[in-house]
């Protein structure tokens, strides 16, 4: 009605009243517009946190154990074959007590990166598992996949030099790795491959550490 105006006209009130509710409507939808798109920003950024350390920004392990029971049952149903690989931090108390908890804030946010950066394939995860320990999921992935994987990712830490004086196995930092690999059954639960690559974990790190371990 006002754009088609080719000439002067007399406005009534009965179209000024109309063109005032239009305006009116419209800036209500924009300024609901606006909220709607502040209020989707601010939920994908509580999902992030929701789901990410926020120390190393890494997936947390509420993530984690949702992305684990999920491959686990797609795999259960492909047949494929899953590992998951736990990393520990070697005498990293020691490195707290030595260096301080902000130096050890400082030493755990490179190592979560080095571990990223050394996990490539787009399903696999890598995980702050808790504490001075991570978790790598590795779908599709044999033991000797694993190997090559946690070898990069001894290369990566390796590269980092960091040091830790009082570390019992090495003048820089170091991580222990534990490797399980199955294939995923509906009769089976997820944790078992947790107790398996946690066991293997454990030996590793009672036969002098900073090296891995493969669960039978």
């Amino acid at each position: 009605m006002a754009h088609h105006c080719q000439s002067s006209r007399f406005w009534r009130d009965t179209d000024i009243d109309l063109l005032q509710q239009l305006t009116e409507q419209l800036a209500i939808t924009i300024q609901q517009s606006q909220l709607y798109s502040r209020l989707e920003c601010a939920n994908e950024k509580l999902e992030y946190w929701a789901n990410h350390d926020a120390l190393t920004q890494v997936p947390n392990r509420r993530f984690f154990n949702h992305y684990l029971t999920q491959e686990w049952r797609r795999l259960s149903r492909d047949r494929g074959q899953l590992t998951l690989v736990l990393c520990d931090v070697d005498y990293f108390k020691a490195y707290n007590d030595t260096y301080g908890h902000v130096a050890g804030d400082g030493c755990l946010k490179q190592v979560a990166q080095a571990i990223r950066r050394s996990v490539n394939r787009p399903a696999d995860l890598v995980a702050r598992y808790g504490g001075e320990e991570f978790v790598m999921v590795l779908p599709g992935t044999d033991a000797q996949g694993a190997v090559m994987v946690v070898r990069q990712v001894q290369t990566a830490i390796a590269q980092l030099q960091i040091p830790h004086r009082s570390s019992q196995v090495n003048p820089y930092l170091t991580v222990s790795f534990g490797i399980a690999t199955t294939y995923p059954t509906a009769s089976v639960m997820a944790h078992t491959l947790i107790n398996r690559a946690d066991q293997a974990l454990y030996e590793i790190k009672q036969q002098g550490r900073n090296s891995y371990g493969i669960a039978p």
